[in-house]
């Protein structure tokens, strides 16, 4: 249905901006600002752009408020809407930002009127630090609430900073002549109320914390008859207890809530991130469990990477390394939760402060340090540094031979986890280190090979597999290396088109090695539960190998990844999105396991989470071509299908001759109604059979999407020859729909041990 007209106004408007927004419709207004949903024509891509009001425009003045923008434009954040674009045209003021399909918490409370105590404390959270973040830079919302936490896949995104700052403090609380209000009467502050001049974050504090009482309550704490009303009772009213609307509400939450909402802003928390901790309860970790991993939180650690300081770059192996080694001795303590490598490196060279980094990661230490090779003699920094504050905890500097390595490695995690218990995290286990390897050698190669094996590049996989042999070469009974070459045969089938058989025979017997010699190593129980899962298609098995692996290490990101992937392929598609988005968490800025969930939603068929994440992963790598791939199936799905044509020629501008792009590809025009284009991608792939292997899966797409279903079935049947793991997901990959009533088909999921196990699986 067509949506409302554009007034005169912004017709004005998109006849200024034609050539690079087009305009749409109305999908939100408010007393300030009127939201479009636009395409952005040079990105292609849907955005919101927002309108001031022409009135509230007059009385801002366009310089203030362009100028204010800029100053948003510099906040990064996960949890803050970016700006894309502002500017000024036609006696309008504008500025654009992502469109975020998943709506408002206002949204989600008139669906559900209250939210799970859970829920509640989750999103205040996230909010809160967000909002810690952006005080620390010296802006203030002002008008936190409801409709400006958008959701994200559930996750709270704020929106609408730069407007709620623009106005002088003198304005904060006044009603204009037309009725507007700069901020919102139900979530102001007392002294937004009473127009005092200098706000600060305590404000936003306040009206989070009436965000916070609804989402708990069902209904804001104060509600008068008018919006005057209103404000006077945030001046002079204490706001009802929460126990009577809700009495399952804990002590603590109470308590922290109270003091968020307290009259005097001295009375508050004296920052958002006190009051994020504080909705945790004093000193409470939640229990790690299968499927619930621990949260990062206060009591959590980030490990950054060292950096070489060493002559020679080539040395960037082992600063590495010891960055790896740190961090695995460190997660090995028990209450203490460490942030996981990807999410780590994510911040390798970053000149932003450490403080920034620490808040992005929800850390409340953090540490650095630098390593320095030269001939047999190392030394190695290590400094710790309390987010909170910016204070020092602690600092050393380590000059030793390269032998003792280990002793360093060792005697850094006590010191670290010491001066952790006296100064912020309290109650820690006791390190627990433990020498997979003596001989140096042997370790100098295991660290050159899982630098090699983490570029996740052709060329990689190739000097990953001969490190990690020259390292097991040098030391046989080196567990973590046969981990390691086990990845290194199993996952470089996911980055080349090439018959498995080889790779993963190889890979079963260096997982098996591995917990040949140490049956605690939850690295070799995932790798070898993916080769049950993926090549041997023993469900069972593979089930089992995975959970053991989470329950010696619940912190182990990729056993939740590849336990979700195997949960979907026998139909149960909560369960993994349960383990998907427990492993995000664990890693939250991870291309890889954020691509798993945007790929997962698409085999739940749950087409717009699926796109949200996707996109998330293109614009973290715009480089991958598997990311570009599976948007395009998704927006293919969803059709989409200009947009899901743009991902694959993305994906093939990077990869010219990717087979499952060109199938993608494929698939995508004969939904179009372009069979000859399809044909043509099938002859395509035909000829490059003569120069290089072709995955049957390839050819079992195009020739489904052309309803040549006999030839399918015979590319079904060489890829079960040939054991693809693709045939895993029999039971929910939408490209195979057609095929679903065949009598064929039933037959190849009951050869597949599939079928019985998930919710849709009584027929």
């Amino acid at each position: 249905m067509e949506g409302p007209r554009l007034p005169q106004s912004v017709q004005r408007l998109q006849a200024a901006l034609s050539k690079r927004y087009a305009l749409e419709r109305v999908i939100g207004s408010g007393g300030m600002a009127t939201v479009y949903l636009a395409e952005d024509k040079k990105h292609r891509r849907q955005v919101a752009l927002k309108v001031l009001r022409p009135e509230l425009a007059a009385e801002l003045g366009a310089e203030r408020f362009l100028r204010e923008i800029e100053i948003v434009a510099q906040l990064q954040h996960p949890h803050i809407l970016p700006l894309y674009d502002s500017g000024h045209a036609r006696g309008l003021l504008y500025y654009v930002m992502p469109f975020v399909a998943g709506g408002s918490l206002r949204g989600r409370l008139k669906r559900d009127e209250r939210l799970p105590l859970e829920d509640a404390v989750r999103l205040t959270r996230a909010v809160a630090l967000a909002l810690d973040y952006a005080h620390r830079r010296d802006v203030v919302h002002r008008d936190i609430k409801p409709e400006n936490i958008l959701l994200s896949e559930g996750e709270p995104v704020l929106a609408d900073f730069g407007i709620a700052r623009a106005p002088s403090p003198g304005h904060a609380g006044e009603l204009t002549a037309g009725g507007l209000a700069v901020g919102t009467p139900t979530y102001m502050s007392p002294e937004q109320v009473t127009a005092e001049r200098t706000l600060d974050g305590r404000s936003d504090l306040y009206s989070l914390g009436c965000v916070l009482y609804e989402m708990l309550a069902g209904q804001p704490p104060f509600v008068g008859p008018s919006a005057r009303a209103t404000m006077a009772l945030h001046a002079v009213r204490p706001p009802p207890a929460i126990r009577t609307a809700r009495p399952d509400v804990p002590d603590y939450l109470d308590r922290a809530l109270s003091r968020a909402l307290a009259k005097e802003p001295g009375d508050r928390f004296a920052c958002l991130q006190e009051f994020a901790h504080a909705l945790t309860g004093p000193g409470r970790v939640p229990p790690a469990t299968i499927g619930a991993p621990v949260p990062i939180g206060k009591q959590a650690i980030a490990v950054l990477p060292f950096v070489n300081t060493s002559a020679d770059p080539e040395h960037e192996y082992f600063s590495d390394g010891v960055t790896d080694e740190l961090i695995d001795a460190l997660a090995k303590v028990e209450r203490l939760q460490v942030v996981s490598r990807t999410s780590s490196f994510a911040f390798k060279g970053s000149q932003r402060d450490v403080r920034d980094i620490g808040m992005q990661l929800d850390v409340s230490v953090v540490l650095e340090g630098t390593v320095r090779k030269a001939g047999q003699r190392i030394r190695i920094t290590a400094q710790l540094t309390n987010v909170a504050d910016g204070r020092h905890l602690w600092s050393e500097r380590y000059d030793r031979d390269l032998e003792d390595v280990f002793a360093v490695q060792e005697e850094l995690a006590r010191t670290i986890v010491n001066t952790l218990r006296r100064t912020l995290v309290g109650d820690v286990g006791e390190p627990v280190p433990k020498r997979y390897t003596e001989n140096l050698r042997a370790h100098t190669h295991y660290l050159k090979g899982r630098y090699f094996l983490n570029q996740r590049s052709p060329e990689g996989f190739a000097k990953a597999t001969e490190h990690f042999e020259h390292a097991i070469a040098a030391d046989p009974d080196y567990a973590l290396a046969h981990t390691g070459l086990a990845d290194s045969y199993s996952i470089q089938l996911d980055y080349r088109g090439v018959p498995v058989a080889e790779g993963m025979e190889r890979a079963r017997r260096e997982a098996q090695r591995a917990l040949d010699l140490d049956d605690e190593l939850a690295q070799a129980h995932t790798s070898l539960a993916w080769v049950q899962f993926i090549y041997d298609w023993n469900w069972d098995a593979a089930e089992r190998g995975f959970q053991r692996a989470i329950a010696l290490n619940p912190s182990y990101a990729t056993a939740h990844q590849w336990y979700a992937w195997l949960l979907m392929a026998r139909n149960c598609p909560e369960d993994a999105l349960g383990q998907a988005r427990a492993s995000l968490e664990l890693d939250p800025i991870s291309i890889s396991i954020r691509r798993s969930l945007g790929w997962l939603y698409y085999y739940a068929r749950q087409t717009p989470e699926a796109v949200a994440h996707l996109r998330q992963a293109v614009a973290r790598d715009p480089t991958s071509e598997e990311s570009h791939r599976v948007l395009g199936l998704a927006l293919t799905q969803h059709q989409r299908f200009d947009e899901a044509a743009t991902a694959f020629r993305e994906a093939l501008a990077i990869s010219p001759e990717s087979p499952y792009s060109l199938a993608g590809q494929g698939l995508l025009e004969a939904r179009r109604g372009q069979p000859e284009h399809t044909k043509a991608v099938l002859e395509q792939l035909t000829q490059m059979t003569q120069h290089r292997y072709v995955s049957p899966v390839a050819f079992t797409m195009v020739l489904v999407a052309l309803g040549e279903h006999d030839r399918a079935f015979e590319w079904l049947e060489r890829a079960y020859r040939e054991r693809r793991g693709w045939l895993a997901y029999l039971e929910v990959e939408p490209v195979l729909d057609p095929l679903r009533s065949d009598r064929r088909f039933t037959d190849l999921v009951e050869r597949m041990g599939l079928g019985g196990r998930g919710p849709n699986a009584d027929g």
